[in-house]
């Protein structure tokens, strides 16, 4: 565990001073992630499905744990048909911290994973009933992903085209 200090301008309590609070944060590293397994299923399934847009990821890791395989992210939120993790999200960017995912340089920013990422599925082995579920299933997730992936894409796309076209209503 890491301390991070913050100050906190104003009065504190009535006191002229600045207020000073610690907060404790976990410490990422490559061997805490390697030896995590649920960050190393899910490196497994960004490398099986990617590239992928998180939000794709998402609806993907919600879908495998639906179809049996407990990866491990029992605190899902499903708003109109959307499926969120803040756990889930959490390991993304512990897995993007430690550089074994990345994203695009495009403006997609879809997650994708590195040459030290791969490096470290060598080395670790999936859990067998998260390769056997996959592998199962291998067509309706992809499918599911492609579909997902697709909308996401076409919802940047107008985006970009809202931001070049400045001043009109239509």
């Amino acid at each position: 565990m890491a301390r991070k200090k913050q100050e906190r301008g104003g009065e504190a309590e009535g006191k002229g001073g600045k207020e000073l609070k610690i907060i404790t944060v976990q410490v990422v590293t490559r061997e805490k992630v390697l030896s995590n397994p649920r960050q190393m299923g899910l490196l497994y399934v960004i490398d099986k499905f990617g590239p992928i847009h998180e939000r794709t990821l998402q609806h993907l890791i919600y879908k495998i744990q639906e179809l049996g395989y407990d990866m491990g992210y029992g605190d899902f939120s499903v708003v109109g048909e959307v499926p969120y993790s803040p756990s889930l999200k959490s390991d993304v960017v512990a897995l993007l911290y430690v550089g074994f995912i990345e994203t695009e340089p495009t403006m997609y920013r879809k997650l994708r994973v590195t040459g030290d990422g791969k490096e470290a599925l060598e080395k670790y082995e999936a859990p067998q009933a998260l390769t056997d579920t996959i592998s199962t299933h291998f067509e309706e997730l992809r499918n599911l992903a492609s579909i997902i992936d697709n909308q996401v894409d076409l919802q940047v796309r107008r985006r970009m085209l809202q931001r070049r076209r400045p001043g009109r209503l239509f």
